[in-house]
């Protein structure tokens, strides 16, 4: 009876660490990030494969994303030129 008991044990510990060790591993690749696949854009040119990172929610993410908006919008090479 308790040699019995032993072996079922052991059997179940290691399923309960079989299922902790995939479920860890799920979480470490998944972490929000968003596969890109290769594509050619409008140009012909072809872009490669790449991993996009989930945006921050952190107040002083956005705080800075909105920062730099307004600089590129309102200044630099990248502001709309006005016609003359």
């Amino acid at each position: 009876m308790y040699k019995l008991f032993i072996k079922f044990l052991i059997i179940f510990l290691l399923f309960q660490s079989c299922n902790n060790n995939s479920s860890s591993d799920s979480k470490k690749s998944s972490g929000g990030a968003t596969y890109v696949s290769p594509s050619i854009d409008k140009n012909g040119r072809f872009r490669k494969g790449h991993t996009r990172f989930p945006v921050s929610t952190k107040k002083d993410a956005f705080k800075s994303r909105m920062r730099s908006k307004y600089y590129y919008q309102t200044r630099g090479k990248y502001r709309a030129r006005k016609k003359k």
